[in-house]
């Protein structure tokens, strides 16, 4: 699925709005060989001072695949078709399809919140 201009800006602000941390959003408006249609992604950079390692960058990826919407969690890179452990990048969390873009944001929400309570819980039984 592609989006018009308007609709591009809509998922640029609704993405800002709802990860305000994540910084130097991006986005592919095409079906190529990355991409399934429009795919929009913003970045979390840990440790700004250390410039030179993708390691510590991680993406919220928000796309479109036919007429669903999907969002993920990515470290390295942003969420793409040749997405892999193998070349640095993996997803760390995703969601399945939705059928709009705040459906897909609250899904990977409640996906990320999953995780940081069992790293929570982790955290608690090393002290």
């Amino acid at each position: 699925m592609l989006l018009t201009e308007v609709q591009v800006l809509e998922a640029i602000q609704q993405a800002k709005t709802a990860f305000p941390n994540f910084t130097d959003w991006e986005y592919n408006n095409e079906v190529n060989q990355e991409y399934f249609g429009f795919s929009l992604w913003g970045k979390l950079v840990l440790y700004r001072e250390n410039t030179t390692s993708t390691s510590r960058n991680f993406f919220i990826t928000l796309e479109t695949n036919e007429e669903k919407w999907m969002a993920s969690l990515t470290i390295g890179l942003p969420a793409y078709l040749w997405t892999s452990a193998d070349f640095g990048d993996a997803y760390l969390l995703g969601t399945d399809g939705h059928d709009s873009l705040e459906d897909a944001i609250t899904g990977l929400k409640a996906e990320m919140k999953k995780l940081f309570q069992a790293f929570s819980i982790i955290r608690t039984y090393a002290n």
